[in-house]
């Protein structure tokens, strides 16, 4: 059985990672109304920022694995 690492393209992911920072300025701008939520919000942009900018420069930055049947 062969396998391929599929990994998203570098503009696509470094697109990813900005939108990340996107997510981070508004939960900072407007995380003053939602009490603990706030916390959440920014891990989930944390953790976008960290993904893509991994998926975009690593050498094993594959996002996913697609197996083959021979």
């Amino acid at each position: 059985m062969s396998s391929y690492n599929v990994k998203p393209s570098k503009p696509v992911a470094v697109f990813g990672a900005l939108f990340g920072v996107a997510i981070l300025i508004f939960g900072l701008v407007n995380g003053h109304k939602s009490g603990g939520f706030i916390w959440l919000w920014l891990l989930a942009g944390v953790a976008v920022i960290g993904f893509n900018l991994w998926a975009a420069f690593s050498k094993k930055g594959a996002t996913e694995v697609v197996s083959r049947r021979d």
